[in-house]
């Protein structure tokens, strides 16, 4: 199964992505596993933990702690993770900082549906 994770330090834009995927989920009749983490800290401990692998990771950038950028480069370092396909859900406006850890898109705040869901389309087609 198609795992997703979510991480943001603010709930309702993790509630606003999770709407939108399920909405894409009930249109193209598909389930996903979803997981919403509160901090890269924790993120980071779930995978440790529980051995999670995520073939998408919708990632904010600005979180308390732990960026998203350094969030992402711990995780491209994972040889369980190094594969994840990453977006940045961000209100930076220096997009190129995120070109190291090599992300599949860049997205500004807010997400609407038309770019969450071309971003399922292309990392559900991808071979």
């Amino acid at each position: 199964m198609f795992t997703i994770g979510i991480c943001d330090d603010r709930p309702l834009s993790r509630r606003l992505l999770e709407a939108l995927i399920h909405l894409y989920e009930e249109e193209q009749n598909v389930l996903f596993n979803i997981y919403e983490f509160s901090s890269g800290e924790e993120l980071l401990a779930e995978i440790e933990k529980q051995g999670l692998v995520f073939n998408l990771l919708f990632l904010d950038n600005s979180m308390k702690k732990l960026s998203g950028l350094e969030t992402a480069r711990q995780l491209r370092q994972s040889k369980s993770m190094s594969a994840c396909s990453i977006v940045f859900v961000t209100s930076a406006e220096d997009h190129a900082q995120f070109m190291e850890v090599k992300p599949l898109q860049i997205l500004c705040k807010p997400c609407t549906r038309e770019r969450i869901e071309a971003i399922l389309e292309k990392v559900l087609t991808k071979p």
